[in-house]
């Protein structure tokens, strides 16, 4: 990926205040159902156990640069594995003074803590306003936009530390954002981003909501590249193609620049016709016959620029996330309970 940032300069569109923004996610990928794969990854899928299916899953977790549209890491690991962790094992791939973006699924003293302890740079986290951090429902409860939070080592922290280090656990100042969603729940950003003359609200709401780049990057892997349609069956070439997919994809994307620098032009590309002509002109990649090759190489960058992409004049609704699982009959009466409470 080192090389990636060298053919892409530090071109000021790529930045955000200066700084690269990188957001990290996971997400499950269907394998092909074999033993080796579901000892691997996923021990209790199949039709033996109750309300699992019958392809095994894997848990992919990527760190993806949100400006210049590229994965930098990646790891695969069980479905079981923890996203947290997943994403912490990936920060030594990351250059230090970035920003780096996370979903809901992430807050935790542990991570902020690693965070603040381990990378030279700024994060910002989503938070939910309910069943979280006491600050941040103090926060909530006080109706204000903005402000700042004393986060506190939660028990599940401390548990696990001897009492000397108990004692070396400090408080971590954040700064707190209100977000209203367009239903109505609310929801916080907390981030290090404290400066608020230089980093203003809107704008750290605006830079967070990029992060759903590395969510069209999954599903161009999954719809586009059609990933889930492994060629090999085992683990180890599942994990080949799981990562290649993300080499292909940088490849495409460098591409995708110099065509519009070679045919001198402002319009975006679009992405799958990038990865098509990619695919069916591969083998310049390692070419018997150098001339033979550039000349290739040009045909492959006049192709990619034919086909611009067109964004959406209007936005599209939101749509709400939707489970197709059965409802749980054991936990409905208790959600029933905690929502009149």
């Amino acid at each position: 990926m080192g090389l990636a940032y060298k053919l892409r300069p530090r071109d000021p569109s790529y930045l955000w205040h200066g700084m690269p923004v990188i957001a990290f996610d996971g997400s499950k990928y269907k394998l092909p159902a074999t033993e080796e794969n579901r000892k691997e990854f996923d021990p209790k899928s199949g039709f033996d156990h109750e309300g699992k299916g019958h392809y095994p899953q894997c848990l992919v977790t990527t760190a993806y640069d949100v400006f210049r549209r590229i994965p930098l890491a990646r790891t695969v690991v069980s479905v079981n594995g923890s996203e947290r962790e997943q994403a912490l094992s990936l920060l030594p791939y990351i250059r230090p003074g970035a920003v780096l973006l996370f979903d809901r699924g992430y807050p935790s003293y542990h991570v902020i803590c690693h965070l603040r302890d381990h990378y030279d740079g700024y994060f910002i986290f989503r938070c939910p306003a309910k069943c979280t951090f006491p600050a941040v429902e103090q926060f909530v409860r006080s109706g204000r936009q903005e402000g700042y939070i004393l986060l506190d080592p939660s028990n599940n922290f401390l548990e696990g530390l001897s009492r000397r280090q108990r004692k070396k656990a400090k408080v971590i100042q954040l700064r707190i954002i209100r977000l209203v969603n367009p239903d109505g729940t609310i929801s916080v950003l907390l981030t290090n981003l404290l400066n608020q003359s230089r980093f203003s609200r809107e704008e750290i709401v605006d830079l967070y909501f990029r992060r759903w780049e590395i969510e069209t990057n999954y599903r161009n892997e999954k719809v586009v590249l059609e990933i889930e349609e492994f060629h090999g069956k085992s683990v180890n070439s599942v994990r080949q193609e799981l990562y290649a997919v993300a080499i292909m994809s940088v490849i495409a994307r460098i591409l995708m620049v110099e065509s519009s620098r070679v045919h001198k032009s402002s319009a975006e590309l679009q992405f799958k016709n990038a990865i098509m002509t990619l695919a069916s002109e591969a083998a310049i990649l390692a070419p018997d016959d150098p001339d033979k090759a550039v000349e290739i190489f040009s045909e492959l960058l006049a192709a990619i620029s034919r086909v611009k992409y067109y964004r959406p004049k209007r936005p599209r609704a939101s749509q709400p996330r939707v489970t197709k699982r059965p409802p749980n009959k054991w936990c409905s009466g208790r959600r029933q309970k905690l929502e009149k409470a």
